[in-house]
């Protein structure tokens, strides 16, 4: 009946969790390649991010403001679509980084 809980195990980083912080690590690199002009991202990323600011900014919503539950649906939505965006762009930058890494004779 003893339920002790051992804490530390509470603390240890799981797959999740390390996958997460690599996948953070990337983007920032990323960020970082775009800026300098090393990386050139896909024409996808820069039409979605130019288009759900645009459509963040502006006032008007896909679904009708009266319902409580779908008045930011929309915009939950449209997160969820362009972090799946950035998710495929990490990946494509990550080969990008590891084909360039490679050393040819």
């Amino acid at each position: 009946m003893n339920r002790i809980i051992n804490i530390s195990k509470l603390f240890v980083k799981n797959s999740f969790t390390k996958s997460i912080s690599k996948k953070r690590n990337t983007f920032w690199q990323m960020i970082k390649s775009i800026i300098k002009l090393d990386y050139k991202p896909s024409w996808l990323l820069v039409i979605t991010l130019l288009s759900a600011v645009a459509y963040l900014i502006a006032p008007f919503s896909l679904f009708d403001q009266q319902h409580i539950l779908l008045r930011f649906a929309d915009d939950v939505l449209l997160i969820l679509f362009v972090l799946k965006v950035l998710s495929h762009e990490t990946l494509r930058y990550s080969r990008f980084k590891a084909r360039s890494r490679r050393v040819y004779p």
